[in-house]
């Protein structure tokens, strides 16, 4: 009997030097491969991000990196970010969601720093990815954006936070980046900081939100000058010439998207600085030129796209 006793014992004391053993094992690798390494062994789901459910507790997460993280029962998982680009002009942010759970339908959600939804995307299909890209000016400092992901039933009849939401569940994959889309005299949004051109000399500027404006500065050469514009994407291209005193002087656009304009305008001062702005109309009709402001004039911020101009002596 007292063999079998202390036979008992020793199994007991190797049954819990094992434990320890395997205890250490599985703490230590999920430090060093991530919180999520026990979920993957034992078939569990982990996020890491969690709790992340509302604005008040989005994730910050830096522009570039990919994040893996899962949509669960009643689940929407709210990050913050900021663009890249500052708040004094342009660029295309785009958020790309890959490696989607074949049984999650993922949609998302952009939030203004307010906490104001301005956009929203979904898939139909279980399983697809979905990208989504941004055209915006950039934030002041310690404002976010906001990018809320959940699992819907797909686009008919999804409300984000209500009807068709909350529908289906599974991992996704996840980035923000900057595309650098905006050309290489961004920003030039004001007359105060207009790009001084050459005239007679071709350039290449491109419109990334419908309410960007670009401003030029040239010296007038002749009483008489020519305004050639090619334009593509959807752009309806709107010219806008001011004098030094920031008086607008001659404008025109065109009523097609993609469409070419040419003008001549007579009547300038030879030597005298002027301001020529680029921007997207809704074309002739009732187009009013804004103010100081982008879109404060009735047309004056609807298309966007890629455009290359001369101004030249007539």
């Amino acid at each position: 009997m007292r063999g079998t006793t202390a036979g008992v014992r020793r199994w007991a004391a190797g049954l819990k030097a094992g434990l320890i053993v395997a205890t250490t094992v599985l703490l230590s690798l999920t430090l060093l491969v991530g919180c999520d390494f026990l979920g993957a062994l034992f078939g569990l789901e982990v996020d890491p991000y969690e709790p992340n459910d509302s604005i008040a507790d989005a994730y910050p997460i830096e522009l570039g990196e990919s994040y893996t993280a899962y949509i669960s029962e009643n689940d929407a998982d709210f990050f913050s970010f900021r663009p890249a680009h500052g708040a004094d002009t342009y660029d295309e942010v785009e958020i790309r969601v890959t490696d989607t759970g074949s049984d999650l339908r993922i949609g998302l959600a952009l939030y203004d720093p307010q906490g104001e939804r301005f956009a929203a995307r979904t898939v139909n299909t279980k399983g697809a990815n979905l990208t989504y890209t941004l055209a915006t000016p950039g934030l002041n400092p310690g404002e976010n954006f906001y990018v809320r992901f959940s699992g819907t039933w797909g686009v008919g009849g999804w409300e984000v936070d209500g009807y068709g939401d909350y529908h289906t569940q599974g991992p996704y994959t996840f980035r923000v980046r900057n595309l650098n889309a905006n050309d290489e005299f961004a920003p030039n949004h004001t007359m105060g900081t207009a790009h001084p051109i050459t005239v007679g000399q071709s350039y290449d500027g491109v419109i990334v939100s419908r309410y960007e404006r670009d401003f030029f500065e040239f010296v007038a050469e002749s009483t008489s000058m020519s305004f050639d514009v090619i334009a593509g994407g959807d752009l309806k291209v709107g010219v806008v010439v001011y004098n030094s005193g920031g008086s607008v002087i001659r404008s025109e656009t065109v009523n097609t998207s993609g469409a070419n304009l040419s003008v001549t305008w007579e009547d300038f001062d030879v030597g005298a600085t002027y301001y020529v702005r680029f921007n997207g109309t809704w074309g002739k009709s009732g187009w009013i030129i804004g103010g100081s402001e982008p879109g404060t004039g009735t047309g004056d911020a609807n298309s966007r796209g890629p455009y290359t101009f001369v101004v030249s002596n007539n």
